[in-house]
């Protein structure tokens, strides 16, 4: 039988989600507000492109939120420049006096490498770091970043370049950043977990039409991946440096782990190509929990002082 748990809210939290004018943005906002916290909900009103700003979206969402007897207020910063993102984490501490809650969840996929490593990577780079002071300082923050599977595990078109690839560098980036902040917020009770979500947007529709975004489109709704999501950064969530994929109803855990692999003192070229089914073997694989947990691994497998 399952635990029944008690309704988990957030009376008291700030959250700050960036993209949240549509989409799973948008979902994350009137889910966490529902549930007692005060949103500022961040988004620019732009084309899947990037271009074409609007104050509408954000100003929707929180008016929805305001009618519905919640608190939130709404912002069209630019986070594709520092100077955006850090005027968003401003305001959101002017209004709110503290952030909480912090969800990097805009992105887009079309454009040049510069355009979309500054809304995918360097935005949640500006954003965590102008909110850091403040978490640490009241020793307490839980920090989302969004991830895709197109960096995980790689996405192409054809033989040609695309804009997918940079996508692809600038998600598998944001992982990479909120690994490191994980090690780093855990003397501040600082979480930091990392989402590749499944969901039906304007941003998978303009992707070439496919059998798969036919199935997404039917299954893949925004708002079930708000659920999870809200799990993620709640007080009581165990878990920081982790990366989950959700959509469709489903949650999953996403790790990365090196196999046991073949130890040689004397390795040569030769001996990598006799073994290499060996490297490669996944049974009895190992999930580091940090750089430090890899080189203790060399140590144990090698041997040595």
């Amino acid at each position: 039988m399952a635990e029944t748990v008690e309704p988990l809210r957030f009376d008291e939290r700030v959250a700050l989600i960036t993209g949240a004018g549509r989409g799973v943005g948008r979902e994350y906002a009137l889910l966490l507000a529902a549930r007692g916290a005060a949103v500022v909900v961040n988004d620019l009103g732009t084309s899947p492109q990037g271009v074409d700003h609007s104050s509408e979206p954000a100003e929707q969402v929180a008016s929805a939120i305001r009618d519905a007897g919640g608190t939130a207020i709404a912002d069209a910063s630019s986070v594709a420049e520092q100077e955006g993102a850090h005027a968003l984490v401003e305001r959101a501490r002017s209004e709110f006096g503290r952030i909480d809650i912090l969800i990097h969840n805009a992105g887009i996929v079309d454009g040049s490498f510069d355009q979309l490593m500054a809304v995918n990577l360097s935005a949640a780079y500006w954003l965590t770091e102008a909110a850091w002071p403040s978490m640490h300082t009241q020793q307490y923050g839980r920090i989302l970043l969004t991830t895709s599977s197109a960096g995980l595990f790689g996405s192409a078109n054809g033989p040609g370049y695309e804009p997918m690839q940079s996508y692809g560098a600038a998600k598998m980036g944001a992982l990479g950043l909120g690994r490191s902040l994980a090690v780093r917020g855990r003397p501040s009770n600082i979480l930091v977990n990392m989402v590749t979500p499944n969901a039906y947007t304007r941003l998978v529709a303009g992707l070439p039409q496919s059998p798969n975004l036919q199935w997404m489109q039917r299954h893949s709704k925004p708002a079930l991946v708000a659920p999870g999501c809200a799990y993620l950064v709640h007080e009581s969530c165990p878990v920081s440096g982790e990366t989950f994929a959700i959509g469709a109803g489903r949650m999953a855990r996403i790790f990365i782990a090196q196999t046991a692999g073949y130890v040689n003192p004397d390795l040569t070229v030769e001996d990598v190509a006799t073994h290499f089914r060996e490297i490669c073997d996944e049974a009895g694989y190992h999930v580091p929990r940090d750089m430090k947990d890899v080189t203790d691994l060399y140590v144990q497998t090698v041997g040595g002082s």
